[in-house]
């Protein structure tokens, strides 16, 4: 039995062009950090949200251990939760919110191991609302693990963080996950994503575009190499197409995703074209394909069938 579910959630808002979550099924199991990628606005928050019962469902079901999520269900007793918008009591310091986490389980776990892997020993003395906004992160992170939670729902927990702590609490989180607990997680930043996860689950305009295992989701966009064509005129364009391929137009850049064989053969030709005067660009780039390069061309692709 999975840890949490979601089986064809959606939330409807008024006003809204189109539901904040569109019939979302996902599953997340034990010991698996399952991350949630997606522009603004594309339904990462929500879904959290109905995870942890502050939010029902306008269809569809969520359900934790088993059993349907609820607000103010016993879930809470087994799920630790941190959201962009926390909740900290702002006058305490930080030893007396960690203590007063703690007073609420009869088993509070391994505090002192979260207060080290976190960096916070060194803050113990100090205020919570004197502390920069990425010590407040980490601080509401330390409380939702306490209490030996079965799952952590982390909504952008690096956001704040400066690249080394972001680092330290990926490596925490993914000690976490050995221990056995489950991880649903999400963050702009697709390659932090693509190092971590067990398994993606990346939304657009709250739908699912793509699930599954970072390797199956890195080949869903058909080739491990992409090649970028920077500051190409539109005559770039053209030849790509001639030569069989899709181009994908993101700002100055043009992408293409393909087997390193046949992009070094494109590669070859737009230098040639080039050299002979009849197309104009800066660079051409070719490398593995990457999270952001497969997430560029599903959003676009989910775009076509909707227009």
């Amino acid at each position: 039995m999975p840890v949490a579910s979601f089986t064809g959630v959606t939330r409807t808002y008024p006003g809204l062009s189109h539901p904040a979550v569109d019939n979302l099924s996902f599953t997340i199991d034990s010991g698996e950090v399952l991350v949630i990628v997606g522009a603004n606005g594309s339904g990462k928050t929500t879904a959290m949200e109905i995870l942890c019962g502050l939010r029902l469902p306008t269809s569809g079901r969520a359900e934790f251990l088993g059993q349907p999520v609820v607000p103010g269900g016993a879930h809470r007793n087994w799920m630790g939760v941190q959201l962009q918008v926390g909740g900290l009591p702002q006058r305490l310091q930080v030893r007396e919110a960690l203590k007063a986490a703690e007073c609420l389980y009869r088993d509070a776990g391994d505090v002192d191991v979260i207060i080290d892997a976190l960096g916070l020993r060194s803050r113990m003395s100090q205020m919570v609302d004197k502390l920069s906004g990425g010590w407040q992160r980490r601080l509401d992170i330390a409380i939702a693990c306490i209490g030996s939670p079965r799952l952590l729902v982390l909504d952008e927990p690096t956001s704040g963080l400066d690249p080394v702590a972001r680092t330290a609490l990926w490596e925490f989180l993914r000690d976490r996950r050995s221990k056995g607990v489950a991880v649903l997680t999400s963050t702009h930043d697709l390659a932090e994503a693509e190092t971590y996860a067990d398994h993606l689950l990346v939304l657009d305009e709250g739908r699912a575009i793509l699930r599954g295992p970072v390797s199956e989701v890195l080949s869903a966009a058909g080739g491990d190499h992409r090649l970028r064509v920077l500051s190409g005129d539109p005559g770039c364009l053209s030849a790509i197409r001639a030569q069989g391929h899709t181009p994908l137009e993101a700002g100055s850049a043009i992408s293409v995703i393909g087997d390193s064989g046949g992009l070094t053969v494109l590669r070859e030709k737009l230098e040639r074209l080039r050299d002979a005067g009849e197309v104009k660009f800066s660079d051409v780039l070719l490398g593995s394909v990457r999270l952001e390069d497969v997430f560029a061309f599903a959003a676009a692709g989910r775009k076509k069938e909707t227009t």
